[in-house]
């Protein structure tokens, strides 16, 4: 990459960071981030056309929002900070930016497109609207000889100029009488309501004709009263301009200054009011950063288009949780990066549009560093990883406090918002960096081990006894594991070094409407059923009937199915927020732990997701804090220094089964009766063997 496009890609960033923060009413900003991209778009090199073509569709947006002439302003604004990133992707890597920017250019366009076809309808309604408001009486009776009774919009134009007249006071009261009754006349028309439309129209130009007629008389006697007094005040005007003249022209009075001196005390009086005022404003927004109640929702908030805008963000966030714990396994991940990276930039645009300053700014913040990552300016591992994953939780915290604002609570700042900011600004001089403890990655034994596969003995053996063949190649010889199970371990290993997934396209639908259709295929079922049951299908005289029957049959009952297991959700999403928990303890209590899922593709009813998700927190807080061993313990013991937790799902006689094991050191038996006995569950003479104390 050149020095030039460096330039070009550190430009196209500072504009997209200004594009966020503006809003529709900046127009000197607009108007400057125009005169800079025009520049940057003049000098593209000709190998860079499909940059400029890009380019040139940004500055038609900008166009619209500088004239103001948009329809879909939050839109736009979106697309034109997500094609300047496509821009930047493509100066860096041409087959990669190729398809980014091809969809920004497609998107741009037909963003343009409707705006274009909104503005010149907007246009002709405008131009019908100056035509109606400036429509005469004279205009009025011209209008009505050309409409024919059937022209529905004609006649609801020449209504609401009637009535435009009416209500104007341009027109005496005895004419505005003529005039109302005549829209009346039209209005009947349009309802249908006028025994002969024909005749009505007649009427109607009987009555504008009078209303002219009036106007005409009034007009000739209102010109004969101003003139009489016109005349009569003239000399009394003239005597009082010549009294008027004669003192302004021999006296002065005192204190009077000239025209300059008075205008210079008023430029630097208004240059003191100025000073005053932004003194005043300052101070009050000190307070207002100090005031721990202060409510930090916009007073004149779009609760709709924030309602929208959280559960955007909501899915945002949490795609950019799972690229953040794949950077964990793979800090080279560009394209995780990447989904980090334009989550938090779609973040900070929208919210800062919707005037949601908490979110805007450590948005802001946690997109820089990210920024850093993607240049390669430091490594996402480490005090890094964790300083992300931290202003990941600020942020999704604060769009819940969002959600309840929007209900009525008041929009508070966080506890540790500022010092977090602070630490965002610059990282190093708080002491981050990436470095950290060097975690084992997962291996093909340890996941074996955990999956209960084979023995950790056994494995040691195999192990020793393999030399320059790798370890999945010695296990299979060794006859102790399946072929199976162990390419069952070796793709599990390859997911978790990855962790790249397909992401399916999805639609957000209420549960009530799920619901009622899952109700409304439900009857049709029963609809379905009862025709089938019909005896002009069952006595067989209609084979073709009895054939089309049986065909709607099949496609009933998948129509059932299909809706049935819309409802269902995959257990992919609960594992990940799993992940997330163990990696915060392992870190947090000093201990190496990898997480290994099985069967997270496993499907349950959506509303089962909550009523697990607080168990499943609780057992696997409780493995990693209190199963898994330090790596100390671990190593004295014989073990791997990193243990294993695992969480799997799978089917059994028509259940779903959720299972979560790992290879600490297991139940403390003593300690658990002791606990047992103080909380009086059991007696103290028994001596409970291992399956009593499982049951209790």
């Amino acid at each position: 990459m050149t020095q030039k496009d460096e330039k070009i890609i550190h430009t196209l960033r500072s504009i997209g960071e200004d594009v966020d923060s503006l809003s529709i009413n900046d127009s000197d900003e607009w108007s400057n981030i125009y005169a800079v991209l025009e520049k940057v778009k003049k000098n593209l090199p000709k190998n860079k056309s499909a940059i400029a073509e890009v380019l040139g569709l940004c500055l038609s947006g900008l166009k619209t929002i500088i004239e103001k002439t948009t329809n879909d302003f939050l839109s736009l604004v979106s697309e034109i900070s997500e094609s300047l990133i496509a821009a930047e992707e493509y100066i860096k890597d041409k087959n990669e930016g190729k398809l980014p920017l091809s969809e920004s250019r497609k998107m741009l366009e037909k963003i343009l497109a409707n705006d274009s076809e909104k503005n010149i309808e907007a246009s002709e309604n405008a131009a019908s609207r100056e035509k109606i408001e400036k429509m005469s009486l004279d205009g009025a009776a011209v209008a009505l000889i050309q409409l024919e009774p059937e022209d529905a919009q004609g006649l609801i134009d020449l209504k609401e100029s009637l009535e435009k007249i009416a209500g104007d006071g341009s027109y005496p009261e005895s004419s505005c009488e003529c005039v109302t009754r005549a829209a009346e006349r039209i209005m009947m028309i349009i309802d249908g309501a006028a025994p002969t439309p024909d005749a009505t129209m007649e009427e109607v130009g009987e009555l504008l004709e009078q209303a002219m007629n009036l106007a005409a008389d009034y007009g000739r006697e209102d010109d004969k009263k101003t003139i009489a007094e016109r005349n009569d005040g003239s000399a009394q005007e003239q005597g009082d301009d010549h009294k008027d003249f004669s003192i302004t022209e021999n006296k002065k009075p005192k204190g009077v200054t000239s025209g300059n001196d008075s205008s210079n005390s008023d430029a630097e009086n208004k240059e003191k009011v100025k000073k005053v005022k932004q003194a005043e404003k300052r101070e009050s927004e000190l307070q207002a950063e100090n005031d721990p109640n202060q409510d930090y929702m916009p007073e004149d908030a779009d609760l709709e288009l924030i309602g929208e805008f959280i559960a955007e963000g909501s899915d945002l966030i949490e795609a950019a949780e799972e690229a953040l714990l794949t950077l964990e396994t793979n800090p080279d991940d560009t394209e995780s990066v990447g989904k980090v990276f334009r989550a938090f930039h779609t973040i900070k645009g929208t919210s800062a549009f919707l005037e949601l300053t908490l979110l805007a700014e450590m948005g802001h913040h946690a997109e820089s560093l990210l920024s850093r990552v993607r240049d390669g300016e430091i490594r996402y591992s480490g005090g890094y990883a964790d300083l992300t994953l931290r202003a990941l939780d600020m942020l999704k915290g604060i769009l819940v406090s969002v959600e309840e604002a929007v209900g009525g609570s008041p929009l508070l700042k966080p506890v540790e918002y500022d010092e977090l900011m602070k630490i965002l600004e610059n990282p190093e001089a708080a002491g981050v960096s990436a470095q950290e403890d060097s975690i084992n990655e997962p291996r093909v034994g340890d996941i074996l081990v955990a999956q209960g596969k084979i023995g950790r003995e056994k494995l040691e053996e195999i192990v020793d006894d393999c030399h320059d063949e790798k370890i999945g190649t010695c296990i299979i010889k060794s006859k102790e594991v399946s072929t199976t199970d162990v390419g069952q371990a070796l793709r599990t290993q390859k997911k978790m070094k990855a962790g790249k997934q397909v992401v399916e396209s999805s639609v957000r639908v209420g549960t009530q409407r799920l619901d009622r259709l899952i109700d409304m295929v439900g009857e049709l079922v029963i609809a379905h059923s009862m025709v089938a049951q019909d005896d002009l299908i069952l006595d067989g005289s209609n084979i073709e009937l009895q054939k089309k029957v049986s065909h709607t049959n099949k496609i009933v009952r998948e129509l059932q199915d299909i809706s049935m297991s819309m409802r269902m959700v995959p257990l992919k999403t609960t594992f990940n927020k799993m992940a997330r928990l163990v990696r915060d303890i392992s870190r947090k209590v000093g201990k190496k732990v990898n997480f290994v899922t099985e069967g997270e593709d496993t499907e349950i009813d959506r509303n089962l997701v909550d009523v697990i998700n607080d168990p499943l927190v609780h057992m696997v807080r409780n493995a990693v804090d209190h199963g898994i061993e330090t790596p100390d313990v671990r190593i004295k013991n014989g073990k791997d220094e990193t243990g294993v937790v695992k969480l799997s799902a799978y089917h059994s006689a028509g259940s779903v089964v959720v299972e979560i094991s790992d290879n600490g050191k297991g139940l403390d038996r003593s300690v658990i009766i002791a606990k047992a006995k103080e909380k009086n569950l059991i007696s103290n003479s028994p001596d409970f063997n291992d399956d009593t104390l499982s049951d209790k």
